[in-house]
């Protein structure tokens, strides 16, 4: 009897050890080159993530849909977490946002044939312009974290798609006067869907954001504390080995 109760706890045990080393479940989106179902190790971020975790002896199923959708997931706990995120953990009260890793450029996109700009003062940040911008529809996604004073800007038109290759659709098709996309996804999407009117398409200089990217993970799911800190440890460990960045190199970040 004490043999059997001795052998059920180390089969309860062991368990407990496979649980707490089970696949991490985490939602992202379409948004190339950081994150595709058809990239290479599906894309930048995700392979980031991957990475991470598996220098902490953990795997990771991910999932993509509509960033909407994979938002929803895991700030309802339906999913563990979602990547990649901006860092505004005000406009993200559910979820715990981890380290950061490097991301690319931000601004606003319009067609070369407008005569768009955004003068800031001299020594004012770009976002100092968008007084200039007055009047003008500019073409958001839904769900995501934009510049702060883009979203809250006094006499903008604000607009919102599914997604960026959808606001890249209606500015050509002259719906928004201006879009705002990460550059890299932007060059990305242009080159798969719209490769002989790439001229067309012009970035306003200065860029508005340099953000980093982050894993948020749902105060909802359980674990979420230790699941954010074996993300943690993972990120410092491939930081420290040069993988995150001949990761960065790769995928030309």
């Amino acid at each position: 009897m004490i043999k059997s109760l001795a052998v059920l706890c180390l089969l309860g045990f062991c368990r407990l050890l496979a649980a707490d080393t089970s696949d991490i479940r985490l939602s992202t989106l379409e948004w190339p080159p950081y994150t595709g179902a058809t990239l290479p190790d599906g894309g930048y971020a995700t392979a980031v993530v991957r990475a991470a975790f598996a220098a902490e002896g953990r795997t990771v199923e991910i999932r993509f849909y509509p960033w909407a959708r994979a938002l929803s997931l895991a700030e309802t706990g339906r999913i563990d977490g979602v990547f990649p995120e901006y860092y505004d953990p005000q406009q993200r009260p559910a979820l715990l946002l981890s380290a950061p890793f490097p991301g690319g450029p931000a601004g606003l996109l319009k067609l070369s044939h407008r005569a768009i700009s955004l003068n800031a003062p001299p020594g004012a940040a770009p976002a100092d312009g968008f007084s200039q911008l007055s009047g003008l529809k500019i073409g958001l996604v839904r769900g995501y974290l934009n510049h702060p004073r883009l979203d809250a800007e006094p006499g903008l038109r604000r607009e919102y798609a599914r997604d960026d290759l959808q606001n890249l659709s209606k500015l050509l098709a002259g719906r928004v006067d201006l879009i705002f996309i990460d550059i890299k996804v932007a060059e990305a999407l242009i080159r798969e869907h719209f490769p002989d009117q790439q001229q067309r398409f012009e970035a306003l200089q200065p860029p508005l954001l340099q953000p980093t990217l982050h894993l948020a993970v749902s105060r909802a799911t359980a674990n979420a504390e230790a699941i954010l800190q074996s993300f943690n440890q993972g990120l410092e460990k491939i930081t420290q080995s040069g993988e995150l960045q001949r990761l960065r190199q790769a995928y030309g970040l």
